[in-house]
């Protein structure tokens, strides 16, 4: 809304001039190009960058509010800077530099960022209401992690998901069920870095198999040996690691909105061809948990999320994006 409301403040100044009705093509966008360019140095002025700027204009120069200090950054695209490569260092480096002890304000294009060091400051940020919305991410809605409880909006259905996930899929009863499959599986740990013997191998390599298999069989109901391959865990290491990067990268199309409608870094593309093949995946899965005859509960996500009923009872396509998401965060941290 910002960003259109500036573009007809743009348009009715060139209309108002005589350049306007004299057809000339070249003077009109220069005049266009010339206003932008006034309004976006007016904005970047402001501590905390461009989109800072924007809110403070609109909320007027006079304002008796304290301004947050922060970079300005660079005009239009702000700090962006600051979130590539070691982002956490950078930024802790820029609050000290402006000696912001409780808050600190950048900008990302037209998104404004507000972070803390300081724990107090977290607490209340984190324990408010007023917080629990998160911007959604372009790659983030096309992955469907709008319909899971990290992204969904803050509402009836997020808090149906968080009962869910309280009640069912973390409970204490449901963690202790899966103790034997995690011992077993650092019992298999441990025999693949024995096995190595002398040979050089990368702990990292054996640390991303475990959390894979462990994920597997809690999420899906599937157990694998960590030392063996297998067609099933390939797919979905790909499946996963091809999303975790979608997720992690800088888009700037999320902060830049002109630039949404090209895809310069193909983010859009890559999610269009990743969510059928995701689709395809969890829905077998699902598929083939239902026509299961067997009358035994593996006590898995898949099985949790089917037995329920009335008010927390799930869409498959809810059902598939909650267990896409919670399949995802299992090789975070140990990265690629």
């Amino acid at each position: 809304m910002e960003t259109q409301i500036d573009r007809f403040w743009v348009l009715a100044l060139v209309s108002k001039c005589k350049a306007f009705s004299s057809r000339d093509p070249i003077f009109l966008l220069l005049s266009l190009f010339f206003a932008w360019l006034a309004i976006a140095l007016c904005c970047w002025v402001y501590p905390g960058g461009p989109a800072w700027g924007k809110y403070w204009l609109r909320r007027g120069i006079c304002s008796k509010a304290k301004m947050i200090p922060g970079p300005k950054g660079f005009p239009v695209i702000g700090s962006m800077n600051l979130m590539v490569n070691l982002a956490h260092h950078k930024l802790s480096a820029a609050a000290k530099t402006f000696k912001a002890k409780r808050l600190m304000a950048f900008s990302m294009g037209e998104t404004r960022v507000i972070i803390t060091c300081n724990p107090d400051v977290a607490k209340d940020i984190l324990n408010s209401s007023v917080f629990a919305d998160r911007p959604v991410k372009e790659s983030a809605y096309q992955l469907m992690f709008n319909r899971a409880i990290g992204f969904a909006p803050y509402g009836v259905y997020w808090r149906t998901l968080r009962r869910i996930a309280a009640t069912h899929l973390f409970c204490p009863k449901q963690i202790s069920s899966t103790e034997s499959q995690r011992f077993d599986i650092a019992s298999q740990m441990v025999s693949v870095i024995a096995c190595q013997g002398g040979d050089s191998f990368r702990v990292r390599d054996i640390l991303k198999k475990a959390s894979l298999n462990n994920m597997m069989c809690s999420v899906f109901g599937r157990k694998y040996d960590i030392g063996t391959s297998n067609n099933e865990i390939e797919e979905l290491r790909g499946l996963v690691d091809e999303g975790y990067d979608l997720l992690g990268k800088l888009n700037w199309s999320d902060h830049l909105p002109w630039l949404a409608n090209l895809d310069l870094q193909k983010i859009r593309f890559r999610c269009s061809n990743l969510v059928p093949k995701v689709n395809r995946f969890v829905n077998r899965i699902i598929r083939e948990h239902r026509e299961d005859q067997s009358g035994q509960r593996r006590n898995d996500f898949v099985d949790v999320l089917l037995s329920l009923l009335g008010p927390d009872k799930l869409s498959d396509h809810d059902m598939v994006a909650v267990l896409w998401a919670a399949y995802i965060p299992s090789l975070s941290f140990l990265g690629n």
